[in-house]
């Protein structure tokens, strides 16, 4: 497997810690307003929570997913100048988008199954007449006991990811070596692949 220079003309072609984390908050910025929505509907009825928390898990599993594959990284990612590529610089498909997000798909289908069962618990009058925290600890509350475990393996999954990127030349996460990708600068991106991605 052939790898870009770590350094090209100077420049770091990898991008670093900060350049994901401002990537990723672009991402939550331009997610929350739907989240918002999504919250504020499910506050409606307990059958409309579970009508709309399927559907908008699978949107926002899929987010990394698709923009990943169709443009080489999500909005943010665009946004803040980097690119996911194969190690050489060449453009992922749908395969490495995949195995890149697997151990998050993994956890969101879990979350979206106990969040399913918790509202299929609950009393719906009681449910309805609460505010977004009171219901999320309702709904909590009838979590099955493993869940708890997740709950800690998820947080493990989630900083094992930012120890790995910060101790290794390339700045690959766990996801990144899953997929066999890495996260560089455009520029470099776009002089690998001969031209510039639309």
């Amino acid at each position: 497997m052939d790898f870009l220079p770590i350094r090209s003309n100077g420049q770091k072609v990898y991008a670093g810690f900060w350049k994901r984390f401002c990537a990723g908050f672009a991402d939550a910025f331009i997610i929350l307003p739907l989240a918002f929505l999504f919250v504020w509907l499910e506050g409606f009825d307990r059958t409309l929570a579970i009508a709309i928390t399927i559907p908008s898990s699978i949107l926002f599993a899929m987010y990394n997913v698709y923009f990943n594959a169709r443009f080489g990284g999500t909005p943010g990612k665009l946004a803040v100048g980097i690119r996911i590529t194969k190690p050489d610089g060449s453009r992922i498909d749908w395969s490495e988008a995949w195995k890149r997000s697997a151990v998050d798909l993994v956890f969101a289908i879990i979350v979206l199954f106990v969040e399913v069962w918790g509202l299929t618990q609950v009393d719906p009058g009681r449910y309805a007449s609460l505010g977004w925290i009171e219901r999320t600890q309702l709904v909590n509350e009838h979590a099955p006991a493993w869940y708890g475990s997740i709950s800690v393996l998820q947080q493990i999954w989630i900083w094992s990811e930012v120890v790995v990127l910060l101790f290794n030349k390339r700045k690959r996460a766990i996801h990144d070596f899953i997929a066999g990708t890495v996260v560089i600068k455009k520029e470099f991106a776009e002089q690998e692949s001969g031209h510039v991605r639309k």
